[in-house]
C-alpha cells in the first residue's frame, strides 16, 4: 500500500514553523513492513549509514545537551538557559529560539532530557538533579529574530523527582525516578494538573536498583528497565527489561517491576528507550560488569513479540538484537532517540548524534530533497 506524506509551512503564534521544508512537499510512503525480520524492515538496515548531526554545544551550568523531533521533523535541543530549533528538516543547523529563565532552577538547567507530544503542542524538559520539571506550549518558541523567554508566566514547573521521560498521551508524561536509599519507580504525571499539587501517582514501583529510560509502543505497552544491579541476590540486575500492558497497573495499584509485567532480557543498562514506527527497541547505557558495552542497541519488533510470548531476547542473536556502533571503536556510552517523521533513529552521545533511517527509502528522500534545495538556494543567493 502506498501513502503519501505532505508537509506544508504553517505558523503558530510564536511564528514557529511547525511543518515543512518548503511550500508544499510529498513523499510515497509504503505500508510500514509487518514484522522487523523482513527484507525490507528498518531493522534489518539500521547501521548501514549513518548522518552526523552536531547539536548545539554543551554551555552555561550544564553538563549535556538533549533534544527531541517535532512532528514536521525538526529537531528542538536545549542546553544551558537556550532552546535551539533546527533551521529545516535535516539540514542540522540550529538558531536560538528562546532563552529559559533560570529562576524556577536556581541555576542553569543541567537537562535530563527533552521531550516533545505526540501531538506536537507540549515540550517537558527534565531541568536535572534537585530541579523542577518544565513543561510548556510548544507555540511559545520564538525565531532568530525574536527569541522569546521560556518563564514562570508560560511555563508549569512540577517539584518531582526524574531520571527519564516519555509522553503516554498529550496530557500525561511517564517518568522514571528514585529517590536515595529507596527502590526506583515510574510515576504518571497529569501535565495539566496544579504544580502546587501535581497529580504524579506511581505506577511502577520496587524498581530494584537505580532508575532507566523508559517507551511505549502504539498498543499502549510500557517498557523500562533497571539501570544498576542492587547486589541483592534474586533481584533484577542491570539492564533487565521488562514489558507491562495497560491492564498491569493502575494508580490504586502500581505494578511491582520485580515480579509483575513480562522480562524482556537484559541489555546494556536500559539508560535510554525509544520506539521506532515498527515497534523495534532502541536501547542505550552499558553493562560493564558484564561487558555489554560500545553500541546501542535495536531490539527488533520480533524479539519483543516472542518475549510476550515467554522466550527473552538473546543478545548474541543478531535478528533479536542489532548493535550499533557509529564510533566503530566499542568505546561509546550511547543513547537513543528517533524521528517518526524521517523514520530516522539517533543513536546519541551528547552534543554528537548520528542519524540512521532504511535505504533508499521515501524519509532519507526526504531529508536529502531538503538538504540539496538548502544547497542549491545557497548557490543562488
Amino acid at each position: 500500500m502506498i501513502g503519501f506524506v505532505c508537509a506544508r509551512s504553517v505558523r503558530v503564534s510564536r511564528g514557529v514553523l511547525v511543518a515543512g521544508v518548503v511550500s508544499l512537499m510529498c513523499t510515497a510512503m509504503p505500508q510500514l513492513a509487518e514484522a522487523s525480520g523482513s527484507s525490507d524492515s528498518a531493522f534489518n538496515s539500521y547501521g548501514a549509514s549513518y548522518r552526523m548531526i552536531d547539536l548545539p554545544p554543551v554551555s552555561g551550568g550544564s553538563f549535556s545537551t538533549v533534544g527531541d523531533a517535532l512532528p514536521d521533523g525538526r529537531l528542538v535541543s536545549t542546553t544551558g538557559n537556550g532552546v535551539y530549533l533546527e533551521t529545516g528538516v535535516g539540514t542540522g543547523a540550529f538558531d536560538l529560539v528562546s532563552t529559559i529563565d533560570t529562576g524556577p532552577f536556581g541555576s542553569d538547567p543541567d537537562p535530563a532530557f527533552l521531550r516533545i507530544s505526540p501531538d506536537g503542542s507540549r515540550i517537558a524538559l527534565g531541568g536535572g538533579f534537585g530541579k523542577p520539571l518544565a513543561v510548556f506550549s510548544t507555540s511559545e518558541l520564538g525565531t532568530p529574530a525574536i527569541p522569546t523567554k521560556i518563564d514562570a508566566s508560560n511555563t508549569a514547573h512540577f517539584d518531582v523527582n526524574h531520571f527519564d521521560a516519555e509522553w503516554m498521551d498529550n496530557n500525561q508524561l511517564g517518568i522514571t525516578a528514585g529517590k536515595f536509599g529507596d527502590p526506583s519507580f515510574v510515576s504518571l504525571l497529569d501535565v495539566t494538573s496544579p504544580t502546587a499539587a501535581p497529580v504524579n501517582p506511581i505506577i511502577i514501583n520496587n524498581i530494584n536498583g537505580a532508575s532507566g529510560g523508559i517507551a511505549f509502543d502504539s498498543a499502549g505497552r510500557l517498557f523500562t528497565g533497571n539501570g544498576f544491579d542492587s547486589g541483592i541476590p534474586g533481584l533484577s540486575e542491570t539492564g533487565s527489561h521488562r514489558i507491562f500492558e495497560p491492564s498491569d497497573w493502575s494508580i490504586a495499584s502500581p505494578a511491582d517491576f520485580e515480579v509483575d509485567g513480562v522480562y524482556l532480557g537484559d541489555i546494556l543498562s536500559a539508560s535510554s528507550l525509544s520506539m521506532d514506527s515498527e515497534g523495534n527497541l532502541a536501547v542505550g547505557g552499558g553493562d560493564f560488569a558484564e561487558g555489554m558495552t560500545g553500541f546501542m542497541g535495536v531490539i527488533s519488533a520480533q524479539a519483543i513479540k516472542d518475549a510476550m510470548g515467554g522466550v527473552p531476547v538473546d543478545p548474541n542473536d543478531p535478528m533479536d538484537l542489532r548493535r550499533l556502533d557509529p564510533l566503530n571503536n566499542g568505546l561509546g556510552f550511547f543513547g537513543s532517540s528517533f524521528n517518526a517523521f524521517t523514520g530516522e533513529l539517533f543513536v546519541t552521545d551528547g552534543a554528537k548524534w548520528w542519524a540512521t533511517a532504511p535505504s533508499p527509502g521515501p524519509a532519507a528522500a526526504l531529508v536529502i530533497f531538503a538538504l540539496d534545495l538548502s544547497r542549491r538556494r545557497k548557490r543562488a543567493a
